[in-house]
């Protein structure tokens, strides 16, 4: 058996580790001395330890750990924990790369206010067009990205790519929110198209007919998805400074969709119907 001290060299872990385990039962000594106090421990007892240590690198509580090692938690069982685990610091880098690739992107926005030059922003008359849909509520630009990609995947088997112009998306929500913006996104059509196509189990694209615009305001940008604001960022300076004001609800039409989020080559062109200000503010 070991002293303390050699075994926490043996297992790689504190000392004070050790005797805190020791405190709460997790990991007692396999002898202590009544004479002296001094604690000892077997080598026997490093698969408990590696247990205990690899159950808490997979986020559990000590109270948890202590019920799974009284039903002797399996190798095998941790190695499912594992892959779960794995995939949710996966997701969690993933978003957090998302957000700093935004403050960047907000960061740039902000040295570049006012020292670009005039945007290209072209006033267009939009008519009325066909439009196969589907509006729902998002709960993050993850599920907007699935449901894209849903759409891309099924409709143009079912009803033909000659028949459809871009994929565009309406923005229905009386303010921004990113958590849950109401949405309306699917095909521009050009061509026959049936009433409704199924994309799964209770969601359903149907065709309608997108309002014409006399005047829409248009801004196309290439880039990364995460740094489309700053496309309707340039579009509301434009609009205000030409003294126009936003009249109805703005669209997003897809004309390159990238392959990832990380990639640069989105083409999409912002759109704000508009109206000539006079002058009076608006709520």
């Amino acid at each position: 058996m070991f002293r303390i001290g050699d075994f926490s060299k043996i297992a790689q872990v504190s000392g004070r580790l050790l005797r805190y385990y020791d405190e709460i039962g997790l990991l007692s000594p396999e002898f202590t001395d009544p004479q002296t106090g001094y604690r000892y421990y077997s080598a026997r007892q490093l698969p408990r330890l590696n247990r205990i240590l690899v159950l808490k690198e997979l986020g559990l509580s000590l109270e948890q750990i202590a019920r799974l090692l009284a039903r002797d938690t399996s190798t095998e069982e941790m190695r499912g924990m594992l892959a779960l685990r794995k995939a949710q610091i996966e997701q969690s880098v993933q978003e957090e790369m998302e957000r700093l690739r935004v403050v960047e992107s907000r960061l740039q926005q902000i040295e570049a206010y006012g020292q670009v030059m005039e945007p290209d922003v072209v006033l267009k008359s939009i008519p009325a067009q066909p439009f196969l849909a589907l509006r729902e509520v998002l709960p993050d630009g993850d599920a907007q990205r699935r449901l894209v990609q849903s759409i891309v995947a099924i409709v143009p088997r079912v009803i033909g790519r000659n028949n459809l112009g871009h994929i565009a998306v309406v923005n229905h929500s009386p303010v921004y929110d990113p958590e849950a913006p109401d949405l309306e996104i699917g095909y521009l059509l050009t061509g026959n198209a049936p009433d409704s196509v199924r994309l799964s189990e209770g969601r359903v694209l149907t065709t309608h007919i997108l309002p014409a615009v006399e005047t829409m305001a248009t801004f196309a940008y290439e880039g990364r998805i995460c740094d489309v604001h700053r496309a309707h960022g340039t579009l509301g300076t434009w609009v205000e400074q030409k003294n126009w004001y936003i009249s109805g609800m703005g669209r997003e039409i897809l004309m390159q969709l990238p392959e990832s989020e990380a990639e640069d080559n989105l083409l999409v062109e912002v759109q704000l119907p508009v109206s000539k200000s006079d002058g009076q503010l608006r709520d």
